[in-house]
C-alpha cells in the first residue's frame, strides 16, 4: 500500500536549485519593489535577478541563516527548503509584508499553515502555477507554484498559470 504523505525530506534533498529562467519568470510576474530578500540564495537564481540594489540574501550553506535574520524587508522571494516550510513561513511573516515561496501548493494548505497565516494576519493572494522543471527537480506529482502571501490582504485568492504551463 502506498503512503498518502511523502517521506520527510533529508537535507540533501532540500538543496534543489531553481533554474534561472524560472526565477526570472517569477520575479517578472510579481514585480517586487522596495527591499527584497532571498532567504535561500543557493546559486543565486532569484537574488542575481532582482532588479534592484536594495536586496539581501541568506544561505545556510554559507553560515547566513534566514531563521536568525531580523531586518525588515518589503518582499521575500525564494525556493525554500521544503522540509523547513513551516519555519520559513513563520519567520517570513515576522519580517516581511509580501512572501513568494516556490513550492508545491500542498505546503500551504495544511490546517496548521492556514492557522499560522490567520494568526499573523496573512492571506494567500495568488497561487501562480508553474511547470515543474524536468532537470534536477523533484517529480512528486504535486503542483509546483509560486505562492504569494501578503499581510493584511482581504481579497480573493487569484489562481493563475505560467504561460509555459502545459
Amino acid at each position: 500500500m502506498r503512503a498518502f504523505c511523502p517521506p520527510k525530506n533529508t537535507p540533501e534533498k532540500d538543496m534543489v536549485m531553481t533554474p534561472v529562467y524560472l526565477a526570472k519568470e517569477i520575479i517578472e510576474h510579481f514585480n517586487p519593489t522596495g527591499r527584497i530578500l532571498d532567504p535561500s540564495r543557493g546559486e543565486g537564481a532569484f537574488y542575481d535577478n532582482f532588479n534592484t540594489d536594495d536586496k539581501d540574501w541568506c544561505e545556510l550553506a554559507e553560515n547566513k541563516d534566514f531563521l536568525t535574520y531580523n531586518q525588515k524587508v518589503d518582499w521575500i522571494i525564494t525556493n525554500p527548503p521544503w522540509s523547513k516550510m513551516r519555519e520559513f513561513l513563520e519567520h517570513g511573516m515576522k519580517i516581511s509584508k509580501n512572501i513568494v515561496y516556490l513550492t508545491t501548493i500542498n505546503h500551504y494548505t495544511t490546517k496548521r499553515r492556514i492557522r499560522d497565516m490567520i494568526s499573523a494576519k496573512f492571506s494567500l493572494k495568488e497561487i501562480y502555477c508553474v511547470p515543474t522543471p524536468k532537470k534536477d527537480f523533484p517529480q512528486l506529482g504535486f503542483q509546483l507554484a509560486a505562492v504569494y502571501t501578503q499581510r493584511n490582504y482581504k481579497g480573493d485568492t487569484k489562481f493563475s498559470y505560467s504561460p509555459n504551463f502545459s
